[in-house]
């Protein structure tokens, strides 16, 4: 991938980092196979800007092509034909803006995160920041930026991807994986962080989808994602395309 249109490498140019993250499935081992956390990574506000122009473009050639569609209801991944997934999914992945996934194997989990809603969120909260950090240390890889270029980072995710009571956790394991640096008092070592330079607080913010163009390029990344994996026997190319696109990580 080419360095995004707002960066020079080398230039020593500072930019803001946005990263926008939703959730494909539903966390139920008992139930359910997959569950995936996808998103976007933008390199900049002009970057940034720019996916938002595309996206939109994208939803309402969509949208107002197909009678299935309200023009006034906001577009899910989940609602879309697979010929309209692909569109939007192929059109996300450009210079300044990568897409990842964390896809996570339900079978694999110990059976006892599923007994209370603490641990499900602590996992749940575990697997986001492990989907953001991948995200992140690749974008700033492909695109040939320095991380002590990055001044500020900004998370935002949709309001429903996580319960109100989880959110300051969530808020402070992202800035310690991110910035402070992370220590595992098990093994005794410690974890430095992706931004050793000083930056401000790594901020997550909660937003309401149908008003975030970027949070629903996310749901279309995770959905993405989510089918690819659980289709991948009868629909690889799904997943070649997934692997050919983005970032992806597996948990447990």
């Amino acid at each position: 991938m080419a360095a995004p249109s707002c960066y020079i490498a080398g230039s020593g140019v500072i930019m803001r980092l946005y990263v926008y993250a939703d959730e494909s499935g539903a966390f139920d081992k008992f139930h359910n196979d997959v569950f995936v956390y996808g998103g976007v990574v933008l390199l900049g506000t002009a970057a940034k800007d720019n996916a938002v122009r595309r996206f939109l473009a994208i939803e309402r050639e969509i949208i107002f092509a197909s009678a299935d569609h309200d023009p006034k209801a906001e577009l899910k991944a989940s609602q879309m034909t697979l010929k309209e997934r692909k569109r939007s999914f192929t059109s996300i992945e450009r210079p300044g803006c990568h897409q990842y996934a964390a896809i996570v194997d339900q079978q694999a989990l110990y059976d006892a995160i599923f007994d209370s809603k603490r641990r499900k969120q602590q996992f749940l909260d575990y697997a986001l920041k492990r989907a953001v950090k991948s995200g992140i240390v690749e974008a700033l890889r492909l695109a040939g930026v320095a991380k002590e270029e990055v001044d500020s980072v900004t998370v935002v995710v949709d309001e429903h991807s996580t319960s109100t009571d989880g959110r300051y956790n969530l808020q402070e394991t992202t800035d310690e994986e991110l910035r402070r640096g992370m220590f595992n008092f098990n093994y005794r070592k410690f974890f430095p962080p992706v931004f050793a330079h000083e930056i401000p607080k790594v901020k997550v913010a909660y937003v309401d989808s149908s008003k975030v163009p970027l949070i629903r390029a996310a749901d279309v990344t995770a959905n993405w994602a989510y089918m690819a994996e659980r289709d991948r026997a009868s629909y690889p190319h799904a997943y070649e395309m997934l692997k050919s696109r983005a970032t992806i990580i597996r948990l447990p």
